[in-house]
């Protein structure tokens, strides 16, 4: 049962921190105030592993900002995610989970995205789960920036990038010297509390962060049980993180941990009985290096991790009543990656460089407590070697092509050639095109293929499984109106092959993973951003999608619109609206889960005292009923989201 910092390749190092430095300064404290024309100048890194600006980069780069997370108040990675045009969420009550350009299935783990913070991987090798919600093991109040590059993924970073590539970056110690601290509490007996301290000199730097979570949640009503979960929706978590910086090294350490109630009586367990439970442990070590190159006018980064992940499922059994079964998962890896930048002339860049993950300890037990019965004990291991290149020539004024090619070695599905290419033209002044191809893929996870409970009529395991496969097709269009107002057009089309799915074994009559499934996503995005005087700003999206599939288990959403505008009140007060529209998605097996209009206010400060600011924010202001799409592993066939919810925060900085 279950569930780098930012480089600044091409730089000389104190180039790049002067650099971030202003950048990050920049999007804290005056960022709306910019007008658009330096917004669109800003550099990703995420989307070539070089800093390029976001017009020039291959992909449609979304990047979320310290100064968005204030202005809406957003509390989760998966609340600052649905923002994004053509990104959706869904919650079973226990996880987050995201989908975009048109795909996401019910119980899904969000193996199809890779996430990263400061550039380390962070899926986990067993499930290859992204962690997004109150699982989400970094505090919101440290992120600098946020930068999502939808689309394959592959050929710059391996395995699980099918759908796109997640970066967070956490802030530098610039942005937040001194200490600070901030209280917050909420609907739901929801309260909580941060601290950090952060210190800088000319060549070093150190910022420290922890942050305590706990929320008792609410009565949650079922009809498919005709009574109510009376205070099984609680939530516990934990975060701690530092970082480390002396030119050239730098070190991370990361630590989380999420204690989740399950309200919903998954996998055929007894309702509204106390008991069951989920924990979700994530620790990790990063050591990186970071220097130039001059004879190649260009730099040389390298890092090595160790990453140790966690997992305890608590589930009272039906038979016999009351009795705890138990699903432990541990997982312990090491890596390393290196790359080297060159700046071969003014028209040409070029990245090469290799990564290799041992994943030494990947452990998977389930058993009952009483009487004691184990049902799994697997143990395994695994390897995977990743050798890429990534070239961008100028071809005239004006005009980029950009061409990566990874090959990555996976112990389970051995060797594969992922591409990408990319040709970028600014076609009039103002007015830039991309069209872009690429691939990517998905190993199968130790999860799907070793899992397997056949005497408890659990699930089969298939060591056989293959790995999944995509191929992307792109044309955008993004044209900057004045220096105040920028529009982006995208058509898309991905087509999706050897999907995994979990379907019954004919002769056993139990689920398994096989590749099974495929599915092609065509649609159309289409958003507005506008820089306003005095500091107001706004952003609208539209996207269209329509998913073709071989199984109807894609609840693609036709219809997504969103909302976010932001402005100065009075004085220190500041206030940012979110709207949502998201339509109805399919359930599994038949009907629809209706669609839905969301908003949400926060309302916020910007040095009202020399020490003190607050925040008020309210979701689902109208306090509408919305409900997601639920997997097998429910009775209910779709799982109800909170109504109006409000919370209070202060902040206190010194």
């Amino acid at each position: 049962m279950r569930h780098s910092a930012l480089h600044g390749l091409g730089r000389g190092p104190l180039a790049v921190w002067l650099l971030a430095a202003a950048n990050a300064c920049a999007q804290d404290a005056d960022l709306t105030t910019l007008p658009l024309e330096q917004l669109m100048s800003m550099e990703v890194y995420s989307a070539s592993r070089f800093n390029q600006k976001t017009s020039q980069a291959p992909s449609n780069v979304t990047v979320l900002t310290s100064a968005d997370i204030r202005a809406y108040g957003w509390r989760t990675l998966a609340d600052a995610l649905r923002s994004i045009r053509g990104v959706y969420t869904s919650s079973d009550r226990s996880y987050s989970y995201v989908g975009a350009r048109g795909f996401l299935r019910p119980g899904d783990l969000n193996a199809r995205f890779l996430l990263q913070i400061n550039g380390t991987r962070i899926n986990d090798p067993v499930f290859d789960q992204a962690l997004l919600g109150g699982e989400f093991p970094l505090d919101l109040e440290l992120v600098d920036r946020i930068e999502f590059v939808p689309g394959p993924g592959s050929s710059v970073y391996g395995a699980n990038a099918l759908f796109g590539v997640i970066n967070v970056i956490t802030r530098r110690a610039q942005d937040i010297e001194g200490t600070r601290a901030t209280l917050e509490a909420g609907q739901g007996r929801a309260r909580g509390g941060s601290a950090s301290y952060a210190w800088r000199n000319a060549d070093a730097e150190l910022v420290l962060g922890a942050n305590r979570t706990l929320s008792d949640g609410r009565d949650l009503y079922f009809p498919e049980h005709g009574a109510s979960a009376i205070g099984l929706d609680w939530e516990h978590a934990s975060r701690f993180f530092a970082r480390g910086q002396w030119e050239p090294w730098s070190l991370m350490l990361l630590s989380g941990e999420r204690t989740k109630s399950i309200p919903t009586a998954s996998f055929g367990q007894p309702f509204n009985v106390p008991g069951s439970q989920t924990l979700d442990r994530l620790r990790l070590v990063d050591l990186g290096y970071r220097n130039a190159i001059l004879p190649l006018h260009g730099e040389l980064t390298a890092r090595l991790y160790h990453g140790e992940y966690y997992y305890e499922g608590h589930y009272v059994n039906q038979v016999p009543f009351g009795t705890i079964n138990r699903d432990i998962t541990r997982a312990r890896w090491w890596g390393t990656d290196v790359s080297l930048f060159m700046q071969l002339g003014q028209s040409h860049k070029l990245v090469l460089g290799a990564d290799y993950q041992y994943n030494h300890d990947l452990s998977q037990k389930n058993f009952d407590t009483e009487p004691f019965e184990v049902y799994l004990d697997d143990k395994a291991q695994g390897k995977r070697l990743g050798i890429y290149l990534q070239d961008e020539i100028t071809l005239a004024d004006g005009v980029l092509l950009n061409a990566g090619l990874r090959y990555d070695r996976e112990t389970s599905t051995g060797g594969v050639f992922n591409p990408r290419l990319a040709l970028i033209a600014e076609v009039a002044q103002g007015t830039t095109v991309k069209a872009i191809y690429g691939s990517a893929f998905r190993a199968p996870n130790s999860y799907e293929m070793f899992y397997g409970i056949d005497g408890q009529g659990g699930q089969l395991a298939n060591p056989e499984l293959g790995r999944e496969r995509i191929r992307s097709h792109e044309l955008s269009l993004v044209r900057r109106m004045g220096t105040n107002a920028r529009f982006t057009l995208s058509a898309y089309s991905n087509r999706a092959s050897s999907l995994i799915t979990q379907v019954e074994d004919l002769d056993q009559g139990l689920p398994i993973f096989r590749n099974f499934a495929h599915a092609t996503a065509r649609g159309v995005e289409f958003e507005y951003e506008h820089c306003f005087t005095r500091g107001a700003s706004l952003r609208a999206s539209v996207a269209r999608q329509r998913v073709s599939a071989s199984t109807n288990e894609v609840n693609s959403p036709h219809w997504l619109a969103k909302l976010n505008a932001a402005a100065r009140l009075h004085g220190a007060w500041h206030a940012g609206l979110e709207g949502q529209y998201v339509s109805a998605r399919s359930l599994l097996g038949r009907g629809e889960a209706g669609g839905y209009v969301l908003a949400n206010l926060n309302l916020y400060t910007i040095g009202l005292t020399r020490h003190f600011d607050l925040a008020l924010g309210v979701s689902n202001l109208f306090d509408r009923r919305y409900a997601d799409p639920a997997s097998v592993a429910y009775v209910q066939r779709t799982i109800e989201q909170d109504g109006r919810r409000a919370y209070f925060k202060v902040k206190v900085a010194y």
